[in-house]
């Protein structure tokens, strides 16, 4: 067969890596340095791995695993002092002060020492290599004999361009078999891959387009169990395929999330566990991207999975950055990643964290648009005494909170065990408390400030648990989103809403319907019609509906929010933008959306009596409003002089206790009749 030379790799730098702890983190480092990574993280057929993987150093880190660590230094001693071949060992001497020295009597040819703030990994593999070429008789014959190990490999290389072009090892000719690869150079083993060993190659190559240096598929060739390790480099995609003696090997590499490369939920879940055993403290944190939904919809799914290719590999390689010690870096679900970090400050956390996002998020484009992502952060902390279930869940539930939270980016877990137990288990009940009737709908009172008429109600969503009473919204819609039934809960409210809004008599014809729009329902591509259907359905006036909308469920792609409510609007329906002031208020997004009212937040005029900034504050937004032709309501009002004070800065409408809380529809319609 014949192979085109433009696509040859002109010389690869084999190096093979042993971390019990930082494998990936390590690997990705060195992989950035022009290296090519082959690495482990047991010691398991630890010399078979080293010599298939061609390498010519080995780079053995001891930190947190020191008995492994030398040991594995000195099974590979011997093949060091024979054939040349370089041994890191990369050493905290904080740790154990004999540690420099072991290694040296295990077999180290260098040493790295982190305990020293000048510490230079790519130096010192630098070194190693010269050492190397030195053994060899210079560069130029040690560069020969890596190109032979790479030739005698079963190995391929292609061109990253529309017009590929490849190369492909005899070695790997020889052991293709009944793979065609004359005929499909490119794809002939990927033809004989299962369905998921497909899904895998494909997430492998998103990575790599996407910025990561290496990545690695597990999967059978011609019947063996393989890993195929896949890197980029000098616009090439390379592959080396290693056959595995241990099924275990395998194991490590399936427990990982086909999207982004991390580590998966189960495989998390296991290195918790042992931590805990182990008797570490680990701190977990819990990373969302709250308006994922809107990105998504705004640029398509392919680039919301590149999104999440890309916050994967930067979470991974800013992770190792801050802190050297074991850690943990996975894909929840959907937008939401886990970091685990062992034995680590835990005084340090908030600095860590919004160091880590300001990082990671700041800036990020696709497509050469930015997209702001909306991120939040939910930390947990743990000893031998927690469940990995548990303290996951502390850390999950903690993100919750901070998601609906528009004021609050990072909390802090509060929640005890049996709280947890309860959460989890109103989590696998709501979808039947759904089909029961369970969630009903009240309604709270608008009322016009200068006249106390009624205007009109809002209506919100409860749960008439048959064991722990009326669950309120917050509760109702945290359960919700964290057992992925938001979408059809929403939808469930809005009819259940509409219907009854639709049976009002006629004396009150002239009320106005709020409902809450969430951002899965924004972001929903068939969201306008779905409403006007809703709408149609319950025979409700579509002039007198308003839907509102938080603003941080707009931050994303406001373009086609606006472009969706301008439809809306065309059909008479008001927009109104919900707790106003409590997260990204702002005058660009106000002049970008069709929007009618704006709803000052409680936490906002709940103070204004007593505090001159929250009234400063209040007066600037309704001014502002007003300016906008915007009328404004006013949420949480309990007192006359709230009332007196939003009457004399001109605010229009209001709802709290002074008139009334939120009523069963049968004392709503009673209380309107009375009103008007």
């Amino acid at each position: 067969m014949s192979s085109i030379p433009s696509a040859r790799p002109a010389e690869f730098r084999n190096l093979f890596l042993l971390s019990i702890e930082q494998r990936d983190p390590l690997a990705s480092d060195i992989a950035a340095l022009g290296w090519r990574v082959h690495s482990a993280r047991r010691l398991d057929n630890l010399g078979p791995r080293f010599f298939s993987a061609g390498a010519m150093i080995a780079v053995i880190d001891v930190r947190q695993a020191e008995q492994d660590g030398l040991a594995a230094i000195a099974e590979l001693s011997g093949t060091a002092t024979e054939s040349g071949v370089a041994i890191l060992a990369l050493v905290d001497s904080r740790q154990s002060a004999e540690i420099i020295a072991q290694c040296f009597d295990a077999g180290a040819t260098h040493y790295l020492d982190f305990a020293d703030v000048r510490a230079n990994l790519e130096q010192a593999i630098n070194y190693a290599y010269r050492y190397v070429e030195n053994f060899r008789g210079g560069a130029e014959r040690a560069s020969h004999e890596q190109s032979l190990l790479t030739l005698a490999d079963l190995q391929w290389s292609m061109t990253m361009g529309p017009a590929k072009e490849y190369w492909i090892s005899d070695s790997l000719l020889a052991a293709a078999g009944e793979i065609d690869l004359e005929r499909y150079p490119m794809t002939g083993i990927y033809r004989t891959l299962s369905h998921e060993e497909r899904l895998r190659v494909r997430g492998a190559m998103g990575r790599l387009r996407d910025g990561a240096r290496q990545a690695a598929v597990p999967h059978r060739f011609n019947g063996r169990p393989v890993i195929h390790h896949l890197h980029e480099t000098d616009g090439l995609i390379a592959g080396r395929i290693e056959y595995l003696a241990n099924p275990e090997d395998a194991e490590d590499w399936t427990g990982r999330d086909l999207l982004s490369g991390l580590r998966n939920t189960a495989s998390a879940r296991a290195w918790i566990k042992q931590k805990l055993e182990d008797g570490s403290q680990l701190t977990l944190l819990a990373i969302g991207i709250k308006n994922f939904r809107m990105i998504n919809a705004a640029f398509g799914r392919n680039a919301g999975d590149q999104l999440l290719r890309i916050v994967g590999h930067k979470l991974m390689a800013e992770v190792h950055r801050q802190y050297a010690g074991p850690q943990l870096v996975a894909r929840l679900d959907g937008q939401n990643f886990l970091i685990a970090l062992a034995n680590f400050h835990s005084n340090q956390i908030s600095d860590f964290a919004n160091d880590l996002i300001g990082n990671i998020f700041a800036d990020l484009q696709l497509e050469g648009r930015p997209i702001n992502p909306v991120v939040r952060a939910g930390v947990a902390i743990g000893d031998s005494d927690s469940s990995e279930r548990t303290l996951i869940r502390k850390a999950v539930l903690a993100l919750a909170e901070a998601t609906a939270a528009d004021a609050l980016p990072i909390n802090f877990s509060t929640v005890s065990e049996a709280d947890v137990h309860l959460e989890q288990e109103l989590e696998d009940q709501l979808p039947g408390a759904m089909g029961r009737g369970e969630i009903v709908i009240v309604f709270q009172p608008q009322i016009r400030v200068d006249t106390g008429e009624l205007f009109g109600a809002e209506a919100l969503a409860r749960w008439e648990h048959p064991e722990y009473g009326l669950l309120g919204a917050s509760t109702l819609f945290a359960v919700a989103e964290r057992a992925g039934v938001m979408d059809s809960l929403s939808t469930q409210i809005h009819k259940q809403a509409l219907t009854l809004a639709g049976r009002w008599p006629t004396s009150l014809g002239f009320m106005r319907l709020s409902l809450n729009v969430t951002a899965g329902d924004l972001a929903a591509k068939t969201f306008v019609e779905d409403m006007f259907a809703r709408v149609e359905a319950a025979g409700f006036e579509p002039t007198h509906l308003t839907l509102e909308i938080t603003e941080s469920e707009l931050i994303g792609n406001l373009s086609a929010s606006a472009n969706k409510l301008d439809q809306l609007r065309a059909a008479g329906i008001c927009i109104a933008i919900d707790d106003f002031g409590t997260g990204y208020s702002s005058l660009s997004y106000l002049k970008e959306l069709p929007v009618d009212y704006l709803k000052i937040d409680s936490g906002l005029t709940g103070d204004i009596t007593g505090s001159p900034k929250d009234q400063v504050v209040v007066r600037s937004i309704i001014d502002m409003a007003h300016s906008l032709d915007l009328s404004v309501i006013a949420e949480g009002i309990e007192t006359e002089s709230q009332l007196a004070i939003l009457a004399d800065q001109g605010c229009e409408f209001f709802q709290g206790f002074l008139r009334s809380g939120a009523l069963s529809p049968d004392e709503f319609e009673a209380f309107a009749l009375r009103s008007n």
